[in-house]
């Protein structure tokens, strides 16, 4: 695409991606970004989708995760 970097420049910003990232590195440890994010999707639509408590339930949401491991 005409506004994407090349992907040297994207590195390995995709939490996601394989490689020497520490949820690689430590077994798969650390919950994956995509999981934390659905979770406080979920509860953000339970909270009655308040404004301004993003950070509440991404914080919120990644503690879940990581006791559910």
């Amino acid at each position: 695409m005409a506004n994407e970097a090349p992907t040297e420049a994207r590195g390995r910003a995709d939490p996601d991606a394989p490689g020497d990232s520490p949820a690689s590195v430590e077994g798969s440890k650390r919950p994956a970004d995509g999981q934390i994010r659905e979770r406080a999707y979920l509860i953000w639509v339970d909270e009655g989708r308040p404004h301004g408590r993003e950070l509440d339930h991404w914080l919120r949401a990644k503690w879940e995760v990581e006791q559910e491991r």
